[in-house]
């Protein structure tokens, strides 16, 4: 409920603040005071029509803020705390400003919001039922709010939506794999053809280097060898060779050693010299001999280390880690065949689903038809009640025909929305011989009002009213027995709500908990609307006024403290 109220430049509202209770609460006042602008407020604040029309002449914006009292509102608090809003206690402040350029600016408690969120937050707590604003009984969802409460079918239906939600969860898996599976099958191609070329040349670790190192002695081949002859030759072969003439050089050096024996250190020098020429001539022997030297095997070697050098330029990656690249295409390729077979998984998935979901929205369909008729009865009773002797309320479910749609049944295919295959339309006349035509197109504010309570009266205990009821002279037309019909219904209601109502109906007026009267007046030459909350006294004379007119005689401000009394007690 709203606990505190503050309007600030809106319209004919300088400045406004109100304090308001739970119960009903009457608006009264005369004609053109400014009323209805209060309520046109409210459905701004709860996220309703922002117009610049509204922002008082000479004035940038106007700004609205209402102290919403959350306790007991658990579906509030909830919202709340889905979207991150903080509050504090079991209160929160809502604020609404809307400038000249038509920007808004809205804040939940401390955070910004969006209009969007307001409207959201509204629908959690409040049904605002203005003559510029229909919030609620309009939307086509609420309508059918309405008929499952009345038949008791939330439990089917709320198993409806989770059969829905559960074959459109299998449905988008299966369609994401349709999808996946064409990416599947280009990229199974592109891994095959690199697992085979790159097992087709299966380089081994270190191959490259190794390579590079024989090529180098092939293309050498012919070079080494002759050099390694000429070393041999000097060495051994030739007639006066280096190891030939070693022998005669270090028996000379002994001799000197034997006459000079400080050069005994010398012979050993030249003796492991000797020695280091022989092991250097058997290592350039065996090199000589181990030499190949052949063109296709050169050919060969340079072909395969430009197939390895080609596969690390291609993948970017050095030879050690291209078998590590090959074992994951393997198993990438492997991932894929694995995830062909998910898809009769799916389909039967997505199948068992679509048969618990038909069953489920056959059945519902079929209960809504059959508590139609009375549930029409029953509202045409309660409307009749109300002042709308002779009105009707035709309640209209059809399936919405969708070549894409779920559901077939013979040779056509039907929409499905969350609440099933049923769309709703409430189709209404008020008067007898009118042909009912839809809700939201013929009946004025007064009359959704009070086809508003006629629902909520039908549905008792089974739709409890929101924990606020906003009402723009729901009242309108009504006298006599109808007007107390009406006060007995709206004060009924307001045991578990705060309900806000215009009203210019004595009887009504005198029902309210709180009454607060709207009166407008000159000020500097501009017209400005006030509210106040009356007191005993002042509520007398306000129904005086509202059953006599401006000339208030003892005996009409008797008949008024009569009423007053009665209705309070």
């Amino acid at each position: 409920m709203i606990t505190h109220l503050k309007i600030k430049d809106f319209a004919l509202f300088e400045s406004l603040e109100l304090s308001l209770s739970d119960g009903l609460t009457v608006f009264t006042g005369e004609s053109g005071a400014g009323k209805s602008l209060i309520f046109d407020a409210l459905a701004s604040l709860f996220g309703g029509r922002c117009s610049t029309a509204n922002i008082r002449q000479g004035k940038e914006k106007y700004s609205l803020q209402a102290v919403l009292s959350l306790t007991g509102q658990n579906l509030t608090k909830d919202y709340l705390m889905e979207q991150g809003f903080r509050y504090t206690g079991d209160e929160i402040v809502i604020t609404k400003e809307l400038m000249k350029d038509g920007k808004a600016r809205v804040k939940i408690g401390e955070s910004l919001a969006s209009t969007t969120h307001l409207r959201e937050l509204g629908k959690t707590m409040a049904e605002i039922h203005s003559q510029n604003e229909q919030l609620f009984l309009l939307e086509k969802s609420n309508q059918l709010e309405f008929l499952d409460r009345y038949g008791n079918l939330e439990s089917l239906k709320f198993k409806f939506k989770s059969a829905l939600q559960q074959y459109r969860h299998w449905k988008q898996k299966l369609n994401d794999f349709e999808e996946t599976r064409r990416t599947m099958l280009k990229r199974k191609e592109i891994l095959e053809y690199e697992i085979e070329e790159i097992e087709s040349i299966s380089p081994k670790e270190g191959e490259d280097e190794s390579l590079s190192s024989e090529e180098s002695l092939l293309a050498n081949g012919e070079k080494l060898a002759e050099n390694y002859r000429l070393v041999l030759d000097e060495l051994v072969e030739k007639e006066n060779s280096i190891l030939k003439v070693f022998p005669t050089l270090i028996h000379a050096i002994q001799k000197v050693s034997i006459l000079i024996p400080e050069k005994k250190e010398m012979l050993e020098e030249w003796e492991e010299v000797y020695d280091r020429l022989k092991s250097l001539k058997s290592v350039i022997r065996e090199e000589e001999e181990e030499l190949f030297f052949s063109p296709e095997r050169l050919d060969m070697v340079q072909s395969r280390l430009q197939d390895i050098k080609k596969l690390k330029k291609k993948y970017n990656v050095s030879l050690t880690e291209i078998n590590l690249l090959l074992e994951e295409k393997k198993a990438e390729l492997e991932r894929w065949n694995e995830q062909a077979g998910d898809e009769d998984f799916l389909k039967i998935k997505k199948d068992q689903c679509l048969t618990e979901m038909k069953e489920l929205g056959f059945q519902l369909s079929k209960l809504r038809r059959n508590v139609i008729s009375q549930f029409e009865e029953d509202v045409q009773k309660e409307m009749a009640d109300l002042g709308l002797e002779g009105g009707k309320l035709q309640v209209v479910l059809r399936w919405e025909e969708n070549p894409e749609g779920e559901v077939e049944e013979g040779s056509k295919s039907y929409f499905l929305s969350d609440s099933g295959l049923d769309q709703i339309e409430f189709y209404f006349s008020a008067n007898p011989g009118e042909k009912p035509r839809p809700l939201r197109k013929v009946a004025s504010g007064g009359e959704l009002s009070r086809v508003m309570l006629a629902l909520r009266s039908v549905l008792g205990k089974q739709a409890p009213s929101p924990q606020m009821l906003v009402l723009d002279e729901v009242d309108t037309g009504l006298g006599g027995e109808a007007a107390e019909a009406m006060a007995t219904k709206l004060k009924k209601l307001a045991r578990n709500s705060q309900i806000l109502l215009i009203t210019h109906t004595q009887q009504v007026a005198a029902s309210g908990h709180h009454q607060i009267k709207i009166e407008k007046r000159q000020e500097g030459g501009r017209t400005v609307s006030n509210a106040s909350l009356l007191d005993f006294e002042e509520r007398k004379r306000e129904l005086a006024r509202m059953i006599g007119g401006k000339q208030v005689t003892s005996a009409v401000l008797k008949a008024a403290t009569d009423l007053l009394m009665k209705k309070a007690g």
